[in-house]
């Protein structure tokens, strides 16, 4: 697909050491293709991509252009994508519901319903982006499709942020670990909590960065 050519492409081109946290033998699919980039390249490698094809187009490129080599693959310059603009996005999407308390009736559905109502929301951010309207239907609804559950978890670590051992859904609803293991999220949340509202909370994410995380992970499946 076209999101793994461009991956591959900036992978042979900046050449990052990539790590996997778990076995090596990450699920790698349309859905879930970010969650590890070390076996995503492997799989670019094992379906028969090859280093020395992107190394041989950049080469005809600069040959052509007797210019330098240009390491981004992208036109767009930093006055396309204005911080105020993202920032604005992100404030007019803001939840202003406040969390309610847990409860050990909280179940699936509730948790499905506080997620429906964040896609919803999702899709009224995507709306406001900087150029995302811009783009066709169909490519529109590509890119959503591609990122929704990243979308969706970054939303709702970064709103968990002040508060302990929970995570707020959209609509407020706060869901403690208890809840999560009734209703067979234990696993997921755990790594949510630990793997991203804990370096959230470290690193004192602010919305515009948020914005501009969010921003990049809609625009660059």
């Amino acid at each position: 697909c076209e999101g793994c050519k461009g991956f591959f492409k900036r992978t042979v081109r900046k050449d990052p050491s990539y790590a996997c946290r778990e076995d090596k033998s990450c699920t790698i699919d349309k859905r879930h293709r970010n969650r590890c980039q070390y076996c995503r390249y492997q799989k670019c490698l094992s379906m028969g991509m090859k280093r020395e094809a992107v190394q041989e187009e950049r080469q005809m490129t600069k040959e052509r252009s007797g210019e330098s080599e240009v390491e981004s693959t992208s036109t767009t310059t930093p006055m396309d994508m204005p911080l105020e603009r993202i920032v604005d996005a992100e404030r007019q999407c803001e939840l202003r519901e406040r969390p309610i308390v847990d409860t050990e009736t909280l179940g699936m559905s509730d948790i499905c319903q506080a997620a429906d109502k964040q896609l919803f929301q999702l899709v009224e951010w995507a709306k406001i982006v900087p150029h995302f309207n811009e783009l066709s239907l169909s490519d529109r609804v590509i890119l959503l499709s591609s990122g929704w559950n990243e979308l969706l978890i970054l939303g709702f670590a970064h709103r968990s942020m002040e508060v302990k051992e929970a995570l707020v859904l959209a609509n407020g609803l706060t869901v403690y670990r208890t809840s999560a293991h009734q209703a067979g999220l234990v696993h997921i949340f755990d790594r949510v909590l630990s793997e991203i509202v804990g370096k959230m909370r470290d690193m004192k994410v602010d919305r515009a960065e948020l914005g501009c995380l969010k921003a990049i992970i809609l625009l660059n499946p």
